[in-house]
């Protein structure tokens, strides 16, 4: 690990912090920020419709293998993100999993609140599934609030009988709304992504007047019984450190992975920090072995 790569990191992160832009300003610059990210000359990059209303964006590496996918759900607060500005993040897994991927744009909050990115991460799973593709060809993963939405969609197949895919990896989850983890206070100094005070409002947002205990929202307090296996990576100085451990706790096969050092969806900033990049080598690992 390279102590400038994750300072530069630290200081980027901390210097926006008091800002208060609109949502739309907050949409426009991660856009343009993950549009500055060069990409590779190999990756190939289709658009897809999965329903009139939604889209997704096939990301395919050289020799991936064509009849094993993972889903992902990116990451934004439930608000912000795209498609388009998780490419390198989705190249990056393709490669190391050797797998198709799906980069979804759900809908998004406030205009979309609760349960609509969650219907559409189901909606996505049946159309892979009317694709020809079984749940044992299936894997599926999210960062943050993409974590939280691949854990509920999991969460609501259980309780309809219907096959889990094989894999569930999670970067970073964000869980529980209710915002009971202890880490959000213990870790607050530690965290310069997010900021605790900034949660509430957050939630809100997305919860659109419903209740933040509803374990559809805050997937932590789902059942866990049959999940498939779960990677769980956190970075040590994260404030939703206690949403990965206590799901850790509950799941019968989980792999747990704390990163010393690391920051909130540190692997998003693969091109940055090397750690990035070592997480999703191990995810991709993880995916491969069970997408036999």
């Amino acid at each position: 690990m390279s102590l400038e790569q994750v300072d530069r990191l630290r200081a980027m992160l901390l210097a926006r912090r008091g800002e208060t832009p609109t949502i739309e300003e907050r949409r426009a610059r991660f856009e343009a920020q993950w549009a500055a990210t060069p990409l590779p000359d190999d990756i190939v990059f289709t658009p897809t419709r999965i329903r009139d209303d939604l889209r997704g964006l096939w990301v395919d590496a050289p020799g991936g293998r064509q009849d094993r996918v993972m889903l992902w759900l990116h990451g934004g607060a439930f608000m912000l993100g795209s498609a388009q500005s998780y490419r390198d993040f989705g190249a990056r897994l393709a490669r190391a999993a050797g797998v198709r991927v799906l980069l979804l744009d759900y809908r998004l909050a406030p205009e979309h609140p609760f349960p609509a990115a969650l219907t559409d991460t189901g909606d996505a799973l049946d159309w892979l599934e009317a694709s020809g593709l079984g749940a044992p060809q299936l894997a599926i993963g999210g960062d943050s609030c993409g974590g939280n939405l691949a854990l509920a969609a999991l969460q609501q197949r259980l309780g309809q009988n219907r096959p889990q895919p094989a894999a569930l990896w999670l970067i970073s989850p964000y869980l529980d709304l209710t915002h009971t983890g202890a880490s959000i206070a213990s870790r607050a100094e530690r965290d310069p992504f997010i900021d605790p005070v900034g949660m509430p409002q957050t939630a809100a947002l997305y919860l659109g007047g419903a209740s933040p205990g509803d374990p559809r929202a805050s997937p932590l307090f789902g059942p866990v019984k049959d999940l498939p296996p779960t990677l769980i990576q956190v970075g040590s100085d994260e404030v939703l450190f206690d949403d990965a451990r206590r799901l850790a706790n509950r799941l019968t096969d989980a792999t747990f992975q704390e990163w010393v050092g690391m920051v909130h969806v540190w692997p998003l900033f693969a091109e940055m920090i090397d750690e990035g990049a070592w997480a999703i080598a191990q995810g991709g690992t993880f995916v491969a072995k069970q997408l036999v």
